[in-house]
């Protein structure tokens, strides 16, 4: 039973119950697969590969666990789960086609996505209070997804390059999201519904749209669009809500 159990293991990817484990995992090729597991506290996890059309994937359950996932190569996929408290996330990608999906669900979660390359697609969903996520791309054609639910959440989003994509939707009260892009031709969509929530969007350059929502009270949104050609919508609904818009060229 003992064989059998570790066949399994080896076969399925890498199972860690308890405390103060941790697990590194390599591959190098094509078509690669890693799943972890782990449940506890003070859990490490890395995933590092090298190649094209690889997957990995980690779960992990319990407090204060830290995960990290690196890919170099094209047409990646990186899967991230975590319950608990206190649990850090750090995605690494690099190349053309990749996708990197983290739910966090609890409290001070946090989570940070890096992506390098074309045609790349980060996405976070945090349930629960006081997560923080920051998401980084460089290049063209990405897509940059961030939802949470909850009470003084925190989301960065950061593109440089051309025809990129920023998305947050928050729901809760006293929550954050910050979007920065520069290059051209960029497109930046915020929503929150809750009260005293802030929207700050940032775009450099040309032919640049942002639209932002806020739903509630005592909401503000701060919006600065520096070049030529930009756009921008507007929307707020209730008492006390303020919104300041900056176009300069």
């Amino acid at each position: 039973m003992k064989n059998l159990f570790l066949s399994a293991a080896l076969a399925l990817g890498t199972v860690a119950f308890a405390q103060n484990n941790y697990d590194l995992t390599e591959q190098y090729g094509n078509g690669n697969g890693a799943t972890v597991l782990q449940m506890g506290m003070d859990n490490g996890n890395h995933i590092y590969q090298v190649g094209d059309d690889n997957t990995a994937e980690t779960t992990q359950e319990g407090v204060a666990n830290d995960n990290e996932s690196t890919s170099f190569g094209n047409s990646n996929e990186i899967y991230v789960d975590q319950y608990g408290w206190a649990n850090d996330n750090d995605t690494y990608q690099q190349g053309n086609g990749n996708l990197a999906t983290v739910d966090q669900d609890g409290i001070f979660n946090m989570n940070v996505q890096n992506q390098y390359g074309d045609g790349n697609e980060a996405n976070t969903t945090q349930v629960g209070d006081s997560n923080y996520t920051n998401q980084y791309q460089d290049g063209t054609i990405n897509w940059a997804v961030s939802d949470q639910a909850g009470a003084g959440n925190e989301a960065y989003q950061t593109q440089y390059g051309f025809w990129n994509w920023a998305f947050s939707d928050q729901a809760g009260v006293d929550n954050l999201v910050i979007q920065y892009q520069s290059g051209d031709v960029h497109t930046a969509y915020a929503t929150q519904a809750g009260t005293n929530n802030y929207i700050d969007q940032w775009q450099v350059g040309e032919y640049h749209f942002a639209t932002d929502n806020q739903y509630g009270n005592d909401n503000f949104a701060y919006i600065t669009q520096s070049g030529s050609s930009h756009a921008h919508y507007g929307y707020q609904f209730g008492n006390s809500n303020s919104m300041v818009v900056t176009q300069s060229n």
